[in-house]
């Protein structure tokens, strides 16, 4: 039997997107958090006395480590280090190798996989042989189908395991396509477990073997909704492979729809807001960051409506700034989406539908944009932009809420015309 820690995509020293204003005292909380999960994933790695612990890729956030990030890493794994763990890392695209000038040097108990796929054999303390065989990214874009360079399992260890940071294909996810590979492909290898990161949603891509993501162990942003951390896996001779789910995020970003049925005027809003803000106050656990998105808004004057449009509506909730920490930083109104677009005109419907079904597809989409990608401050500021398959939905989606607000407008005019 071997217990392990599966993790990756810890994005240390990453800033948090989506949030426009932050009250100062939280900005610590905030910024430490990626520390934090880390933090507490080495505390159960150690208290539960892994025979080994798997990092796999995405340690930074940046290829340019900040120097505390390092010393973080550094002293983390160190305590590994004093425990007997020994650790296993990759780097992915986010912190592929190079600088190595500026790089502080990790304890002895670390093994970095480098740019070619090598395999390392490890023997635990109970004379079990592991193979575990992973590469490192040599640059922030690896297009190449890795997987092939993978060798076939080693038969004279008991288990062999695969780390890669890479994307499945067909995965209907936001991250850029890197390392491609098939569930085929990793079948094919007759490995034991299939360690992976790069897809921060945590899933279990196949039962047996295992082949997982397990997400990051922190949400940076407000798509990054459900809980966050890493695995602590189980292998035996002859029985079910047992993964527990080991969570870690100080702070967990949530999204709630609420009804303002009822609500007439600014003090109803008010009211309405903080009991779902008790609400999350009174679980035990995490921090949130806590968007809501109204709905049934019919009987609130307009006014008020336009308070929650301009998000001014903020400046008078009552933040619950005790730690763990509720924050509102977000609030929206619900589009009426099950309005029919150009009912009064099947041509239109028509023509809307082949329209859009046109542009959503990826050539056009990226060819619309191009003059936009190839800009210089967009080129340099945000290289992975275009690989970035969040950065289309959510154009897309603003657009097309753009769309029916429009001609939501214009219907309600045209019904209001008389003939």
């Amino acid at each position: 039997m071997i217990t392990f820690i599966h993790t990756a995509d810890l994005h240390l020293d990453s800033p948090f997107k989506g949030i426009k204003q932050l009250e100062p005292q939280l900005f610590e909380a905030i910024y430490q958090s990626t520390f934090d999960s880390f933090r507490e994933l080495v505390t159960q790695a150690i208290a539960a006395a892994v025979d080994f612990f798997l990092i796999s890729g995405d340690i930074y956030d940046e290829e340019n480590q900040s120097v505390k990030a390092q010393a973080f890493l550094r002293d983390e794994l160190g305590r590994l280090d004093r425990a007997g763990i020994p650790v296993y890392l990759s780097h992915g695209n986010h912190d592929f190798l190079g600088r190595e000038a500026l790089k502080l040097q990790l304890p002895e108990n670390v093994t970095v996989f480098e740019k070619e796929v090598a395999t390392e054999i490890l023997t635990t303390k109970t004379g079990e042989r592991v193979a575990i065989t992973g590469f490192s990214y040599a640059s922030r874009w690896v297009e190449e189908r890795m997987i092939v360079e993978y060798p076939n399992r080693n038969h004279t260890v008991d288990y062999h395991i695969g780390m890669l940071h890479g994307y499945l294909e067909g995965l209907n996810a936001s991250e850029g396509v890197y390392a491609p590979f098939s569930l085929g492909e990793l079948n094919a290898k007759n490995y034991d477990y299939w360690a992976l990161g790069h897809i921060h949603k945590r899933q279990e891509l196949q039962s047996a073997p295992p082949v997982v993501y397990c997400g990051n162990t922190q949400g940076r942003n407000p798509n990054e909704t459900e809980a966050k951390g890493a695995y602590l896996v189980t292998l035996r001779k002859g029985m079910a492979p047992a993964l527990a789910f080991l969570p870690t995020a100080p702070i967990v970003w949530e999204k709630e729809t609420l009804s303002l049925l009822g609500c007439k005027n600014l003090n109803d809003v008010s009211a309405r807001i903080e009991e779902r803000m008790e609400h999350y106050c009174s679980r035990h656990g995490a921090s949130v960051l806590l968007s809501l998105l109204f709905t049934d808004i019919q009987e609130l004057h307009p006014d008020v409506v336009k308070k929650i449009e301009d998000e001014e509506i903020l400046d008078g909730v009552r933040q619950w700034l005790d730690r763990p920490f509720v924050y509102l930083y977000q609030t929206k109104i619900a589009v009426d989406t099950e309005k029919e677009l150009f009912s009064f005109d099947q041509v239109m419907k028509e023509s809307f539908s082949k329209s859009w079904a046109e542009i959503s597809a990826d050539d056009v989409f990226y060819q619309q944009l191009d003059s936009f990608f190839q800009h210089p401050l967009v080129r340099t500021t945000f290289p992975d932009l275009k690989k970035d398959r969040r950065f289309k939905e959510e154009v897309l989606a603003a657009a097309k809420t753009m769309l029916v607000q429009a001609v939501a407008f214009e219907e309600d005019d045209s019904e209001d015309t008389e003939d």
